[in-house]
């Protein structure tokens, strides 16, 4: 059993973010009654008798870290009292410019025992393009603060394909933060999401700004940097030490179904894809509210694993492929998948033209 948790309040949203989010703290405290509301009277579908309790849970958003670490806590121990709890992976996600080693004793005492930091870059430049609160020195020490508070499972996210960014900043950042103590990097490549002010500022054409061949040779030569330092790349975008693999995200890769509470929050249980609204206003009237996106069918839901299990490193087992023989074949003479001792996986091409791959299972 999985359980994520949406906190959508940030200091300031991020001019690319597509991701719901509010600036400031209005109704904060009116928002965390009607969380805990919803998680005290969820009904407990995957129960820990039928599948042995809750292996992850992630507070995302938003900022986690932006609100009173006493808030973030007590709904973690709410979660705690509903839901069988056990040796599981449990995350928050902080920014430096608001986490501190303080914040980061009080999210151990809870019970968290994974911390994920949106570094983004470790040089100014780029971080002042990308519209992030924090500077390069804020982020080291946010890492040692994650260290020194007693967190040993730390990943960090940056951001490559910023205009003006060079390929070497990338692999210096990497270094930094390996030898800053990070067991776990999640690289993405900048997308422009609609409706956000870099959509407004790059007109949804950031190949004008940012040559695409140079955004492909930093993704594939950070991806083989990460690899050659230890962090074995086990999908698409997120590399490890061996062991620090985030359970969470696997399990989203896997197709388990999860809970899902806050605004904004997407949750899987029962073959329904379902959604809070993206308002806080909203949420705090009725939390228990959601949206249903979809119902799959048996045969929808062996099309998504194809497709979820092509993200990963391992990719799709000869189980799957044999079900779908046309669209493995026609991807194999694309060249976009190879044939692997348990089944198909994503070539380096393949790495590029992923999306659509995936077109072809959905």
């Amino acid at each position: 059993m999985h359980i994520y948790v949406h906190i959508p309040f940030c200091a300031r949203k991020c001019p690319y973010c597509g991701f719901y989010s509010v600036a400031g703290k209005s109704r904060v405290k009116e928002y965390f009654e009607a969380l805990n509301k919803e998680i005290l009277e969820q009904p407990v579908i995957c129960s820990a008798e039928k599948d042995g309790g809750t292996e992850t849970i992630y507070f995302g958003g938003g900022t986690p870290s932006f609100v009173d670490a006493s808030d973030v806590c007590g709904a973690f121990r709410y979660i705690r009292e509903m839901f069988s709890i056990g040796d599981g992976e449990f995350t928050i996600e902080v920014n430096p410019n608001s986490f501190d080693e303080q914040k980061g004793r009080a999210y151990i005492e809870a019970g968290f025992n994974r911390i994920s930091i949106g570094v983004q870059s470790l040089h100014d430049d780029v971080l002042k393009n990308l519209g992030r609160l924090h500077d390069r020195d804020e982020a080291l020490q946010a890492v040692a603060a994650a260290r020194k508070s007693g967190f040993t499972n730390i990943s960090c996210d940056l951001i490559l394909g910023v205009p003006g960014q060079k390929e070497e900043y990338l692999y210096e950042d990497a270094r930094l933060l390996i030898d800053a103590g990070a067991k776990h990097i999640s690289m993405y490549s900048l997308m422009i999401e609609e409706g956000t002010p870099f959509e407004k500022k790059y007109g949804g054409r950031l190949e004008e700004f940012v040559d695409e061949e140079l955004e492909r040779k930093m993704y594939h030569g950070l991806r083989a940097f990460l690899n050659g330092n230890g962090l074995v790349p086990y999908e698409i975008s997120n590399c490890a030490f061996p062991g620090y693999e985030s359970r969470h995200n696997l399990s989203y890769w896997e197709g388990s179904e999860y809970y899902a509470f806050g605004a904004g929050a997407h949750g899987y249980l029962n073959s329904e894809r379902f959604a809070h609204p993206e308002n806080v206003e909203e949420y705090i009237k009725d939390p228990m509210k959601r949206i249903t996106e979809e119902v799959l069918t048996d045969e929808d839901k062996l099309r998504e694993k194809c497709m979820l299990s092509l993200r990963t490193s391992e990719g799709m087992r000869f189980e799957l492929a044999d079900r779908f023989g046309g669209e493995v074949g026609k991807n194999v003479k694309l060249g976009y998948l190879e044939k692997t001792d348990t089944g198909y996986r994503l070539t380096r091409k393949g790495l590029d033209y992923a999306n659509l791959v995936f077109m072809d299972f959905v």
